[in-house]
Formats: C-alpha cells, sequence, structure tokens
C-alpha cells in the first residue's frame, strides 16, 4: 500500500492542479455561462453530443436522420465524438448516473453544464499521463511533476476544449504514443506502441493522422541521439514500430475504415491560395494563442552546461526544431492533411518543453551563478527581441527598451547580492523590483480609468516579470540545492495564472464564450419554445412519419439536432459528397449563404421540396419567399407553418431511366424535370429520351447604376446591377429559375446578391470557407422583370438564362401517383412497400446513397443503385414489393474481421516477443 500512497497523492494533486486551471470557467459556470465556445460550440459540439448520447444509449449506433437528409453517424461523425474513446467513457458514466436517478436524460444544456466538469476530468488524465511517462523516463517525482504541468497546462489545451472539444482528447494519446516509442528502444518491446497506435486510429483519425506524424518526427529525433546505454539497435527498433504499427492499424480498422472512406469520400474545395514557406505567424514568448514557451524552458534552453544531457538536449532540439515548424505555413498545411494551414499540432511542441524543463530541473546542480546570469541575460535578449520585431506589437519600443534595462539590472543586482550572500544585497533588489511593479500597476490602473486598457501591455509586463522571477529562482537553486520546490512551485504556480488569464482573455472575452448561457441555450435564438410548439403540431397533424421540415435557427445549421426534428440543414465538417454535390453543382441549390461543410435549404424550389418529402416549411407570417404550393395550415406569434400541396410519396415508381451525361447540358430544370418523370442514372443500359425542355425566356437587358460589357458588370452606385426585362410575361402562378454565373472581380470583399426578392450571400475569394462554385441558380416568382442586385464593384456576370417553370409536371405527378403506402424509417433500417410495379421499373426513394446502404425486395437481395445524383433506387420486381433497406458503416463487416484478425496477430506476436526476450 505504502508503494502506492505517493501515486494516490500526485493524482489528488493533479486534480486539484486542474480544477485550479479551470478556476475562470468555474466562476463563469457558477455564473450560468459554460466553457462552450459560441459558434461551432453551441452549433457542433453540444448537438452531436446530445444527439449522439440519445443514439448510443438507444441502441442505435450507425445511422441517423436528423443529420441533414441522413447521414451515417460512425463514418461522417467520425471527426468529432462518434468514436472518442473519452466520450464513450462519458457516455458510460452520465448512463449509469441516469439510470439510478442521479441525473435527467442529458439535453444541451446538460452538456453545456457539464463541460468545466469534464475538461477537469480529462486534464486530470493528461497530468497524469505525461507523469507515468516523464517517469518511465527516468526523471524523478519533482521533475516528471513539473514536465506534466509544462505539456498539459497550456493555452491550446483550453482553446481546444471549448471550441472544439473533441480536439483536446488528443492531448491524452499523444504521451501514449511516445511512451510506446521508449518502451521499443529502452527494452525491444512493442506492445505500448501496437496498444497506442490501435487506440489513436480508433478514436480520431484527424488526430491520429497528426499524432503519428509528431511521433514520427520524434522516432526519427531518437534514432540520431540515444538517450540510454545499450538502446535497442536502430534497426530493430525501427522494424519493431513498423510491425507493431501495422498490427495496430489493423487493430483500429473498425473504426478508421468507415472514417477515412467518408473523409475521402467528403467534398472541400481545395485550398486555392499561395502558401509560403515561413511568416510571423504569432509571438510564442508573449501572445501566441498555439504555444507559449514557459520562461523556465527559455532560460535553460541558455544554459550551456544543461546540453551535457542527453534527455535535455534531445527535448531542447526538440523544440527548437518544432518552433522552426510552427514558423511555416507549409508544414501547417502538411500538418492538415496538406490543405488550408491550421495550427493544431502544437501541444507535441509543449510536450517536448515538459521533457527539456523536467530534463533541465533534474541537472541544475550542474550549474554555477555564471552560467545562470548568461542565461538570464541571453533569455532576456530574447524576452526583447521577440517582443521588438513582432509586426503586431503596439508597444512602444522605448518602453521595451526600459523594461528590458531595468529587468536586466534587476537581476544582475539580485545575482551579485546572491553570490555574496548579502541578505541587505537581496532585500533591497526585492524592494526595487516591488516598486517597479507597483509603479507597472498604478499606469495600469490609470489606464484602464482613462479608458484606454491595451492587454498588451500587462501582459508584456506580466511575462518579464515572470522571467525575472523564474531567473532568481534559478539562482536560488542553483546556489541552495534545498530551494529547487521553490522553483517548481513557482513555475507551476505562474502556468495556471497564465491559463487562467488565457481564459478570461482569449476565451471567455476574446471569444465570445461569455455569450453562450442558460438563457441563451433555452431561449428564442437557439431553442425557441415557439419552434418547438409548431414541431409538436406538425408531428400531432402529419399524414406520415417520414416527412422534413425546412427550419433553421439563424445559421445555426444543425438545429435538427438540438430540436430533434427531421430537417434539412446540417453543419458538419465531413458530409456525404454524393449529397453536396447535389446541392452545389448537380441541381445548384443555393443555400441562401455560400459556405463549405453545410447543407441548408432547397432554395425555395417545390420540385424538390416534394422528391424529397420536404413538406413543410417555418418562416415568419409575411415572408414573400414561400415555395410555391405551399399554404400556411399552422400559426404562432412570431412564426407560421406552411405545408406543400403537392407532396410525393416516399416511394416513387419510375419508369423511364435518363442518363447522368446527356443532362449534363441541360438546364437545371430539366434535370428537376428528370427526376420528377424518371429516374436518373449515372450509365443506364438504354437511357430514354430527355423530357420535353422547360420554356426559355428571352430578355432585354438593362444596366442599373451600372455598366455590362461582354460579361463584365461595373456597379458604380452604392448598389446596383443589372434589369433582365422579358418580352413575354410569364404565367401568374409560375416561377423563374434564373441561371449565371458570378464572379467578384475584387478579390477582398464579400457580398450580397439580390434578385428579386431573393437574398444570398457570398463569400470573399481568400475565405477557407468559400466553395468556389460560381455557377448559381435562384429561384423567384414570376415577374416581368428579373432585378439582380449587388454592391458597388466589378463582377464577372455571364450564361445568364431564365426559364419558366408551370409545375405541370409535379401536378400531372401528383394527380398520377398512388397512395402513400406504408414506411417505417428508423435510422439504420427502413421498411416500405409498392404494389402494381411493373417488370424494369425502379423504385426511387430520398435516401442518401452511401455503400453501407444493403437491401432486399420481397426477401431477396438486390443492389442498391445511387439515383437521382445523390439518393437511392432498387429494381422492382412485378407485382407488390416489400423494400427492407439495411446501414451499416462502409465496408463494416471486413473491417470488424481484420480488427479480429489484428487483434489474434498482436496476441501471437506479442506472446512471441516476450518469449524471445526469457
Amino acid at each position: 500500500m505504502k508503494k502506492f500512497l505517493p501515486y494516490f497523492l500526485f493524482a489528488i494533486l493533479f486534480f486539484t492542479i486542474s480544477i485550479a486551471s479551470h478556476a475562470t470557467y468555474l466562476y463563469e459556470w457558477s455564473e450560468n455561462r459554460f466553457m462552450v465556445g459560441n459558434n461551432d460550440g453551441l452549433s457542433q459540439m453540444l448537438p452531436f453530443k446530445s444527439h449522439l448520447y440519445h443514439q448510443y444509449t438507444s441502441g442505435e449506433f450507425f445511422y441517423s436522420t436528423q443529420l441533414g437528409l441522413g447521414s451515417g453517424t460512425l463514418g461522417w461523425l467520425s471527426y468529432y465524438f462518434a468514436t472518442s474513446l473519452f466520450f464513450f467513457l462519458t457516455i458510460g458514466v452520465f448512463f449509469l448516473l441516469e439510470s439510478v436517478g442521479i441525473i435527467q436524460p442529458p439535453d444541451i444544456l446538460f452538456w453545456a453544464q457539464a463541460a468545466v466538469f469534464i475538461s477537469i476530468v480529462r486534464l486530470t488524465a493528461v497530468l497524469a499521463i505525461a507523469f507515468f511517462v516523464f517517469r518511465y523516463m527516468k526523471f524523478e517525482r519533482i521533475p516528471a511533476f513539473l514536465g506534466s504541468c509544462v505539456y498539459a497546462i497550456t493555452g491550446m489545451y483550453f482553446s481546444h476544449t471549448a471550441y472544439w472539444e473533441f480536439f483536446a482528447d488528443a492531448y491524452l494519446w499523444l504521451p501514449l504514443l511516445l511512451y510506446g516509442v521508449e518502451k521499443v528502444f529502452r527494452e525491444q518491446r512493442s506492445g505500448w506502441f501496437l496498444f497506442a497506435v490501435a487506440i489513436t486510429m480508433f478514436d480520431n483519425f484527424y488526430f491520429a493522422y497528426i499524432n503519428l506524424l509528431t511521433t514520427s518526427i520524434y522516432i526519427l529525433f531518437r534514432l540520431v541521439i540515444p538517450l540510454v546505454k545499450n538502446e535497442a539497435p536502430r534497426r530493430v527498433a525501427v522494424l519493431k514500430l513498423l510491425i507493431a504499427g501495422l498490427i495496430g492499424a489493423g487493430i483500429s480498422t473498425v473504426s478508421f475504415v468507415p472514417a477515412a472512406y467518408s473523409f475521402l469520400n467528403n467534398y472541400r474545395p481545395p485550398y486555392v491560395r499561395e502558401i509560403e514557406w515561413f511568416y510571423w505567424i504569432d509571438n510564442i514568448l508573449f501572445t501566441s494563442s498555439y504555444i507559449v514557451l514557459p520562461s523556465a524552458f527559455v532560460l535553460m534552453v541558455f544554459a550551456v552546461p544543461l546540453y551535457k544531457s542527453a534527455r535535455f538536449r534531445f527535448f531542447a532540439l526538440l523544440v527548437l526544431f518544432g518552433i522552426v515548424l510552427h514558423y511555416s505555413p507549409v508544414m501547417a498545411s502538411a500538418f492538415n492533411g496538406f490543405s488550408a494551414p491550421q495550427y493544431r499540432w502544437e501541444y507535441f511542441v509543449s510536450f517536448a518543453a515538459g521533457g527539456a524543463v523536467a530534463a533541465g530541473f533534474s541537472n541544475l546542480a550542474w550549474l554555477k551563478i555564471k552560467h545562470i546570469v548568461f542565461a538570464g541575460i541571453c533569455g532576456l535578449i530574447a524576452y526583447f527581441s521577440f517582443a521588438a520585431l513582432d509586426p503586431t506589437r503596439d508597444v512602444a519600443l522605448s518602453f521595451l527598451l526600459l523594461a528590458f534595462g531595468i529587468a536586466l539590472s534587476i537581476f544582475f543586482l539580485y545575482t551579485q547580492a546572491l553570490q555574496k550572500k548579502s541578505a541587505k544585497g537581496q532585500l533591497l533588489v526585492l524592494i526595487i523590483m516591488l516598486l517597479v511593479i507597483l509603479g507597472s500597476g498604478y499606469q495600469f490602473i490609470l489606464a484602464i480609468l482613462a479608458d484606454q486598457f491595451d492587454v498588451r501591455l500587462p501582459l508584456y509586463l506580466g511575462v518579464i516579470g515572470v522571467a525575472i522571477v523564474t531567473f532568481m529562482l534559478f539562482s536560488r537553486a542553483v546556489i541552495d540545492s534545498a530551494k529547487t520546490n521553490e522553483l517548481a512551485l513557482f513555475v507551476v504556480l505562474t502556468l495556471i495564472l497564465f491559463v487562467n488569464g488565457f481564459q478570461y482573455v482569449n476565451l471567455v472575452t476574446g471569444g465570445n464564450t461569455y455569450k453562450v448561457s442558460e438563457e441563451v441555450i433555452t431561449g428564442l435564438d437557439y431553442d425557441d419554445p415557439e419552434i418547438r410548439d409548431l414541431l409538436a403540431a406538425i408531428e400531432e397533424q402529419a399524414a406520415d412519419s417520414v416527412y422534413r421540415v425546412e427550419w433553421m435557427e439563424g445559421q445555426r445549421n444543425n438545429t435538427p439536432l438540438v430540436q430533434n426534428f427531421r430537417g434539412l440543414s446540417a453543419y458538419s465538417s465531413i458530409l456525404n459528397g454524393e449529397v453536396l454535390h447535389f446541392y452545389l453543382t448537380d441541381l445548384e441549390i443555393d443555400m441562401a449563404r455560400e459556405s463549405v461543410s453545410r447543407i441548408t435549404t432547397l432554395g425555395k424550389r417545390t420540385n424538390l421540396h416534394s422528391m424529397l418529402k420536404a413538406d413543410y416549411t417555418i418562416l415568419r407570417p409575411n415572408n414573400k419567399n414561400v415555395p410555391a404550393g405551399f399554404e400556411k395550415v399552422l400559426a404562432a406569434e412570431n412564426f407560421a407553418v406552411f405545408e406543400n400541396q403537392y407532396p410525393l410519396p416516399f416511394v416513387r415508381v419510375a419508369s423511364a431511366v435518363y442518363s447522368e451525361k446527356e443532362l449534363e447540358q441541360e438546364s437545371i430544370l430539366r434535370r428537376e424535370h428528370a427526376m420528377l418523370t424518371g429516374v436518373v442514372l449515372e450509365n443506364p443500359e438504354n437511357p430514354s429520351p430527355l423530357p420535353s425542355a422547360p420554356k426559355k425566356h428571352s430578355y432585354e437587358i438593362k444596366g442599373e447604376s451600372a455598366s455590362f460589357n461582354e460579361g463584365v458588370l461595373n456597379v458604380f452606385g452604392e448598389s446596383g446591377g443589372l434589369d433582365l426585362i422579358l418580352t413575354e410575361s410569364p404565367a401568374s402562378k409560375s416561377d423563374l429559375y434564373v441561371s449565371f454565373h458570378l464572379i467578384n472581380k475584387e478579390p477582398d470583399d464579400g457580398f450580397t446578391l439580390k434578385v428579386n426578392n431573393y437574398k444570398t450571400s457570398r463569400k470573399w475569394s481568400g475565405s477557407v470557407y468559400k466553395t468556389y462554385i460560381d455557377d448559381l441558380t435562384i429561384r423567384i416568382p414570376a415577374d416581368d422583370t428579373v432585378r439582380i442586385r449587388v454592391p458597388a464593384g466589378i463582377y464577372e456576370l455571364t450564361e445568364l438564362e431564365i426559364y419558366e417553370e408551370p409545375y405541370n409536371v409535379l401536378h400531372e405527378q401528383v394527380e398520377n401517383a398512388p397512395l402513400e403506402n406504408p414506411v417505417e424509417w428508423n435510422d439504420s433500417r427502413l421498411s416500405a412497400e409498392y404494389s402494381n410495379a411493373k417488370k424494369g421499373d425502379f423504385l426511387v426513394m430520398p435516401v442518401p446513397y452511401e455503400i453501407g446502404w444493403s437491401a432486399k425486395v420481397n426477401g431477396k437481395s438486390t443492389d442498391v443503385l445511387e439515383a437521382n445524383y445523390a439518393f437511392s433506387a432498387v429494381a422492382a420486381e412485378e407485382g407488390f414489393n416489400k423494400i427492407e433497406l439495411t446501414y451499416r458503416p462502409p465496408y463494416f463487416y471486413r473491417s470488424l474481421f481484420l480488427s479480429l484478425v489484428s487483434f489474434l496477430v498482436a496476441l501471437i506476436y506479442l506472446r512471441k516477443e516476450k518469449r524471445i526476450e526469457t
């Protein structure tokens, strides 16, 4: 028992430190404000966690009908929490608490309230794992403890947790991977590395990529810098790492393969801007949101005798190499899958910095006061240089020079007094330093009173002050080894103070998490009770259970997950690529806001509403863009429900088969008619003749505060554009489909586009969320004039076409359609019936096509076909058809088999490895 007592005490210490590190957000929690980002936190993290919890605890693991038009969860949410092991543990704990009646079934508000406590537990685990790894590397307890704190207590951990919580899980697995590497080099035992690779790749494919990439860098350094005697030969170590890594990857395939498939079948436009090799990203000594090097490391890196230690040399060089990579956007792109540069991997540098601090702390006895003086001067020069060279700096250079001079003088006088063992001298220097701090504080208070508060000024002062105190404590520790604990305590306290300040300045106020409150989560702008009542009324009166409702709260695309209904919208970094192309290119559906990774509305196009069973839409009562054929059926104070008067059945029979290739050059409206009158397949054997072409209108062009010549639109008024005056008036109840190609030739501006009463927004050319899909089709009610309006600027405007849609085709299909046949769709299982099919017919359903769907018709297995660009169809049998669809993740059974085989191989391999040792 005594053997484990120190570890138990360290566990309590880690938990206490974790609580202290969350002090800012614990205070926010006490004020009913939460550790959740106002954007992705509310729009993705909370809805996904709540939805997955209810799905998993109800026994549904594979599919959700509420993710957009329907989507597999194990693949499409693998980037988030779908396969997160820490989230699984969280679910288990909360489900147990719910089962015994301690908590109510978790909802969105519950997950927001629990966020800070979940983070406290996770950070405790991170500290403990890192401590365990550093102890294995033969660090004493205090250095290992200090190294684990340097790794874990960082601004990046808290920004990851607040904005994208699943990112923070990567902190758990990186130390385990590096521990596995050390076991191979030190003991030639590869079990831990195999295990770490398996759980990393199972947990999250995206951070598996980052962690394995950074682990590869670690391995390369280990091949060059041995840390202990009698290490495994390089060839043996590399071979063992490769074999164990491959077996571990094999074990993870049941999770990794569906995730990789989903990622590869996602659509995200390539990043087109030039990526520089090196660029000033931020200030890693003062203000970086990614990695701020602790002053202890800045001092130690200039302490030359410490480099005699292989461990210090290894970790210090690893940090310096990491800093070089940090300032390279090209490398940031490489860490993000060679896409847009993203700085999400720097926790690896924090781990290396923790190792360097632990190694340096272990060898303070090697230093003399002259080494500390030299390191202190070099460290202060580094601080001054990073402050002076920072292009974002708004602190006067003269102030920096003065601060540098004062800091250097204080440090020099203190070391002299310490070396001479002059207590009076030390006291005098401390008094001078106190006066400097009080003077700075006085100026700080005056700046606040004058409403001229700039957080950078106290931040710079604070960082330099911490550096001075750290150098002083190092000096005391070098002269008197009994003072080392003072130094460790101070370093940890400064880390805790820093992350709490970071939370308040960068996240709570700068990141607007203070806006995420109970009032918001339960209020009108997120989960409106009036909308809840309308959704309940729709469910009560709906004729079937497979309808969809077009409704989204503001720009929160995952509203269906929040309010628990089948909608149209979704926002996720990974979405069904076929569905995305259906929206963006195949049918050119404008979603009122250009952005990647999102699907929203159907552009008020009734044909699509009917085919996709989007039979209801919720709008303001006076909205002028109600889809044609929709009538108000329910009304509340602020919103009304409009119902489609021309619905089509969920299962539709199609005799005519059209070719996608033949429709490529046809109008968008003709493609809709092809989907209505038959089925569109990619390569049909005997395609049918295309349906009749819709009516195309000719027009005259008139500029409005603009000139137009050879496809170039120059708007010189505040707002202007073109009036397209139709030469023939359309029917009064018709719609117009207006298609054109539009590019802003002034790339620094996003803009709003208006076509009559319809409004949509387009991203600026440098936005990472721009689709680069510039062929647009806008539906508007019939009008003699089409008015296209954009802000002042120069635009490329070409391929203008106007088609009339009187809805004759839709009305005919509705009249000839049979009554709705029985349909039941419970996420990964769908059953339906259809009578009176003919030989050669296809049964088409608005179920997004994925290769995970399998089908039976009348008990016989049949292929699921990709139909109507992104949806599903099966070949019908003559007469009555009983349709059964079942979804499993892509290659699920093969992946599961490979995982099981790999697990057995792992047992055999590790047993053989152990036998060889003995």
